[in-house]
């Protein structure tokens, strides 16, 4: 019989988490407390996580279905006015956001042979009383999903019927050609009137943005006019001096890293030197100083025991295809088939970061873990698929290698990219040149290479150091 859990956020000990409540169930409580991502407040008997909802995702995998997560509270806004302060006291600028009494989930999927958009949701019944009006949605028993014709017309008619009721998410592989329908999706959360210019967008498009870095301009710019607006000035009367001093402002109240202001900063420039065409705010918009944060690296003996302790093939054969060749995530789950060319021993990667293709070396092992892989799924376009013979999504493979970390005793909390950080360390301290190791990335230039030379620790450990001349 499932258990449900039931999800609240909160704010505890300054940080963000997720608090997590069910029936009485001794063996329940421990096994999630023997998972890496779970932490005990004996004072308040809080049973919490960080506020990631792929962990909420990996709970449902790892107990096999035998969890219900109960997300309604994620939606409803019941953080207390106190929690809205940072660690410096200074009132957050927090955007106001509706009380969502459901989510549902955009996937693309071909039934009857058809293309469809798939809405899954955990809220059926509650969604199909505010779907009604819509004639082209229908409930599939069969898939326990409702269908709709894959038209964006449709979508756009979805966002206005749902509209602070219900939150729509996109699949990862789900890509919408309308730059406007794209940013109703991004804003959907919010409730106020602001509006960033259409013209904003398509010039971000037209320069071949990638998604992620337009979604993340739209975010950032977004705030940036929600400011503008709560204070009543007009953004684009606003001089230089007075654009820092908001930019300021935010950075300042929301605890903002350098590289969160640098991006807001990136995001509020472009609007002035290319939809305002006023050029000379480039030279007077101030810059912070940024971080020089080292990368994370696993040791080779962790990454083999993360690695054999996959039972599955599939998710062994992506681990494995992500540290060998030192893929992003997102190059990983956009490989095809025929991208794999046994003949030569290497690997196409295509259209990555910047557009740019690449050729990365395909090993003999990961060539063994890749046939085995192949004669069991037998996949048809994309090398790794998903439940609908779509790509796979990267919140999944998180999942996976958060699992795979918890079954190997690692301890720490490692990220996909700590796998590729990886793969540059070890080649470096194996002897590899840095120039074969860029291009192996995908890298334009050597001096974002060159950080891994700060990193590597095979001269640095044989360092004697003076304290061991010292008789104590």
């Amino acid at each position: 019989m499932a258990i449900h859990v039931y999800i609240r956020p909160l704010i505890l000990k300054s940080q963000a988490v997720y608090s997590y409540t069910f029936q009485k169930n001794p063996p329940l409580f421990k096994w999630l407390l023997g998972l890496s991502c779970f932490k005990y407040d004996r004072p308040g008997k809080i049973l919490y996580t960080e506020a990631k909802e792929e962990i909420l995702d990996y709970l449902e995998i790892a107990s096999g279905g035998k969890l219900l997560i109960n997300k309604n509270n994620l939606y409803r806004d019941c953080v207390i006015e106190a929690q809205k302060q940072n660690l410096n006291g200074l009132s957050r600028v927090e955007i106001p956001k509706y009380r969502f009494e459901a989510r549902m989930t955009i996937k693309y999927a071909v039934v009857e042979n058809s293309n469809c958009f798939l809405l899954t949701t955990d809220r059926v019944n509650r969604c199909k009383e505010i779907l009604e009006p819509l004639e082209f949605i229908y409930f599939n028993r069969k898939l326990s999903a409702f269908l709709m014709p894959m038209r964006e017309v449709n979508l756009l008619k979805l966002l206005t019927v749902v509209k602070g009721k219900v939150v729509l998410s996109l699949q990862q592989h789900v890509k919408l050609k309308s730059l406007f329908l794209q940013s109703y999706i991004w804003n959907q959360t919010y409730n106020v009137d602001v509006v960033v210019p259409e013209a904003y967008l398509k010039h971000l498009k037209s320069k071949n943005y990638s998604p992620n870095t337009i979604q993340n301009y739209y975010a950032s710019f977004f705030t940036y006019l929600y400011y503008c607006k709560t204070i009543a000035v007009n953004a684009e009367d606003l001089s230089p001096e007075r654009v820092n001093d908001i930019v300021l402002k935010i950075a300042s109240n929301n605890s903002h890293c350098s590289s969160s202001t640098h991006m807001m900063i990136n995001a509020v420039l472009y609007f002035y030197k290319n939809v305002l065409n006023k050029p000379e705010y480039t030279n007077q918009l101030h810059r912070p100083h940024k971080e020089k944060v080292l990368p994370k690296v696993i040791a080779k003996e962790d990454i083999e025991k993360i690695l054999n302790s996959c039972s599955n093939i599939k998710h062994k054969t992506m681990l494995s295809l992500v540290y060998a060749c030192g893929l992003r995530a997102g190059e990983l789950i956009n490989l095809k088939v025929c991208d794999i060319d046994s003949k030569r021993m290497i690997i196409l990667i295509a259209k990555a970061k910047g557009y740019k293709d690449r050729r990365v070396m395909l090993s003999e092992k990961l060539l063994e873990k890749l046939k085995e892989y192949y004669k069991a799924y037998k996949p048809r376009t994309y090398l790794f698929e998903g439940q609908y013979q779509d790509q796979y999504s990267v919140s999944s493979l998180r999942q996976v290698l958060a699992e795979a970390c918890n079954k190997a005793g690692y301890k720490q909390k490692a990220t996909l990219h700590w796998l590729r950080h990886s793969f540059a360390t070890h080649l470096l301290e194996a002897g590899t040149d840095i120039r074969y190791i860029q291009q192996l990335l995908g890298h334009s230039s050597t001096k974002t290479t060159e950080i891994y030379t700060y990193v590597s620790t095979k001269h640095i450990s044989k360092i004697k150091s003076p304290l061991d001349s010292l008789n104590i």
